[in-house]
């Protein structure tokens, strides 16, 4: 299989995991529960979508990102659709995910299919690679290794570096292209250096000539149409189910839900963010974000020194589920 980088959450990180080579949102997708604050997105503005000013249509696109990452899929689809269908890239690619991962909307292979090419044919690299992985891996139709091979070319071209270890493997196995391990090392090298593991795994065994056996090559990477970011759980039933001795990183408690997004977008970490509301003896409602799950107090204090610097910015704090937990009993 390709690999395909998860267009989520995501979330290239861009004002938006991996499959078959896909390319999880631009640079990188993530139970839901209500009064998320996406209620306001120009419902009632009536201005032709096709009329507005760029940096309109990236604000709408950025709304929708933020509501994508925090699993509000039917707002983020109502967001990004009209931008869409006026031909804004980044949101024919987020919409083709979605039809692809079937969050927010009905699986559809096809239609996703219909998305991804829309967006390539304007020159955006993660719908050029996955519609690639599409054609290699015949998911909305025959494959077709030939046309796999032209659009992972053309991703990366433009340095994107899943499609760089796509098509390295195509000239390694000489599927769709002449086999030629000079232009494999070539692309594979690129794509290591870019920090992906299965080119340099790879890239090691054609160098001491060995051959990529099919069943070993992992699959293409598919990105996540929003961006590569780590996706926000909109978490109270998680939290009730963490063992209330572990503990947690309390990264931050704030009234402007939005400025928990934006924080929850500000870097990549391996363990789940965990959103969820409370509300004071005062009746004032509160966001909180909160950050994995780590059986001593010791594990979750040497976890803070590893997060991204913008989430160390605000003091985070380690909390036992325990109190978490009694917090939301109320």
């Amino acid at each position: 299989m390709r690999l395909t980088t998860l267009l989520f959450l995501a979330l290239s990180l861009s004002p938006l995991l991996p499959f078959p080579a896909y390319a999880t949102a631009d640079e990188t997708l993530f139970a839901e529960e209500e009064n998320s604050g996406y209620t306001e997105i120009d419902e009632e503005e009536d201005d032709d979508d096709d009329e507005l000013p760029l940096n309109v249509i990236e604000e709408r696109y950025e709304n929708g990102r933020m509501a994508f990452l925090f699993g509000q899929y039917e707002v983020a689809y109502k967001a990004w659709l009209p931008l869409a269908e006026t031909g804004y890239a980044k949101a024919q690619a987020s919409i083709a995910w979605m039809y692809h991962t079937g969050n927010g909307v009905k699986k559809d292979m096809q239609t996703a299919a219909e998305w991804y090419r829309k967006a390539a044919d304007q020159g955006h690299e993660i719908a050029q690679n996955n519609l690639g992985v599409f054609y290699e891996d015949g998911l909305a139709g025959s494959a077709n290794a030939k046309k796999a091979a032209i659009w992972y070319q053309m991703a990366a071209d433009q340095g994107y570096a899943y499609a760089q270890y796509n098509l390295g493997m195509l000239y390694a196995e000489g599927r769709g292209v002449a086999k030629d391990i000079e232009q494999a090392k070539y692309w594979l090298r690129i794509a290591s250096r870019q920090k992906v593991e299965q080119a340099t795994t790879a890239l090691g065994k054609l160098n001491v000539e060995m051959p990529v056996r099919k069943a070993e090559k992992p699959a293409p990477r598919i990105a996540h149409a929003p961006h590569h970011s780590s996706p926000v759980s909109k978490g109270i039933a998680w939290v009730r189910k963490q063992n209330p001795k572990h503990f947690t990183i309390q990264l931050a408690r704030s009234k402007d839900l939005p400025w928990i997004l934006r924080l929850a977008a500000s870097g990549s970490v391996d363990q789940p963010l965990i959103h969820f509301q409370s509300t004071n003896e005062k009746g004032v409602e509160w966001h909180h974000l909160i950050y994995g799950s780590f059986p001593t107090r010791k594990a979750a204090e040497a976890a803070i020194e590893k997060l991204p610097t913008p989430m160390q910015k605000w003091t985070p704090w380690v909390r036992p589920f325990s109190g978490i937990q009694e917090q939301l009993a109320q």
